[in-house]
């Protein structure tokens, strides 16, 4: 996923602009849709709206919605605009009369947004409360490769100094967790269009065992610690090559550096001591401790807790092994909350590498 810089929205010659003067850009962020052509932006609308729902979002971002929910509603964040004397009336006001009779209006899977317009190559939504009136807009735009991608892009309008307050208060969750999390999903539902059991089943499908006692010993002796409290394994059946080595299967998973949602987990909540910069002796941060023919091992640790993260790649398919060593009382009590969202993230994420692995 990747934030682009304002002015990727901004210069394009998009309709939205004559609607949103006195709006400001606060995020614009790449969808990637390898092999999309010109003529593909209904097709991804029409995935995006299949792959969404409240079930189907990721879990950080489906706790961090109803969190915020909750606050709103004691606040009176959400309250919605009635009309007369609101600060931010709807734009559907201002459409001309082409916008206002475009055919096309899906939520594009990002309800409680309505829509406002759909045209073949662009899009926008929007949500106007007594805090902030929100605009959506989705383009779609050629690449440097010859082919195309989505630019999603977020505008706002702060209503007063409330609604400044709450963009301010929402940024780094917006940024680090919300955002990249619905346009990995989104990425994933391109990949998925047309497919049986897009949503999990079939040539998709990811194993899991969780506890040590699910782990067979060939697996569980992949780690280098003494003692394991906490150990899950994720598989994937997968068609990349088989000089696909598990470093480099680590690095798909992983990347060279930590992404800063891996860098709020790890450094923030679980306090571990990783490398910075690209190294060809780190993952992701973590340090290279050890490799076998078909496996690496990552490691690294805080005052509270040591991890290791195993990446097999054999007959076919690849594992994700995640072992932990509680040092302290303190890691059970931060692991066990921050391990149901693992468990739910890590078949996405193996689903995400195998697609890194088959483009490269």
């Amino acid at each position: 996923m990747t934030r682009l810089p304002d002015h990727v929205h901004t210069e394009r010659p998009w309709r939205i602009h004559e609607l949103t003067g006195d709006f400001r850009v606060e995020d614009v962020w790449a969808v990637r849709t390898p092999g999309a052509g010109p003529d593909d932006f209904p097709a991804l609308l029409a995935a995006m709206q299949a792959s969404a729902g409240p079930a189907k979002d990721p879990l950080p971002s489906r706790f961090l919605f109803a969190v915020r929910r909750r606050i709103g509603a004691l606040l009176g964040w959400d309250k919605p605009l009635t009309g007369a004397g609101d600060p931010a009336p709807s734009l559907r006001g201002c459409l001309p009369r082409d916008l206002r009779e475009a055919p096309g209006r899906s939520d594009a899977g990002l309800a409680p947004l309505a829509s406002l317009y759909e045209l073949d190559d662009e899009c926008a939504l929007e949500r106007a409360t007594t805090s902030v009136h929100a605009v959506i807009h989705l383009g779609w735009a050629p690449v440097g490769s010859g082919g195309y991608e989505l630019r999603m892009a977020v505008l706002v309008k702060p209503n007063g100094l409330r609604g400044r307050l709450y963009m301010a208060a929402i940024a780094p969750f917006r940024r680090l967790i919300v955002f990249p999390a619905l346009v990995r999903q989104r990425e994933q539902a391109w990949r998925d269009r047309g497919r049986p059991g897009g949503e999990g089943g079939g040539a998709t499908a990811v194993g899991r065992a969780v506890g040590t006692h699910e782990i067979p010993e060939s697996t569980r002796a992949l780690s280098s610690l003494p003692r394991i409290d906490y150990a899950d394994v994720f598989t994937l059946s997968t068609d990349a090559s088989a000089d696909t080595t598990a470093e480099l299967w680590a690095r798909a998973l992983f990347g060279d550096v930590p992404s800063p949602a891996e860098r709020l987990i790890w450094r923030g909540f679980l306090g571990l001591r990783l490398s910075r910069g690209r190294s060809p002796d780190t993952v992701a941060g973590w340090r290279i401790a050890e490799r076998g023919e078909d496996w690496i091992r990552l490691e690294a640790a805080s005052w509270f807790l040591t991890g290791n993260l195993v990446v097999r790649a054999a007959d076919g398919r690849v594992s994700l092994g995640t072992f932990l060593r509680y040092d302290h009382r303190l890691a059970r009590a931060v692991w066990t909350p921050l391990s149901a969202v693992h468990r739910r993230l890590a078949p996405g994420l193996l689903r995400d590498a195998a697609a890194t692995v088959r483009a490269a």
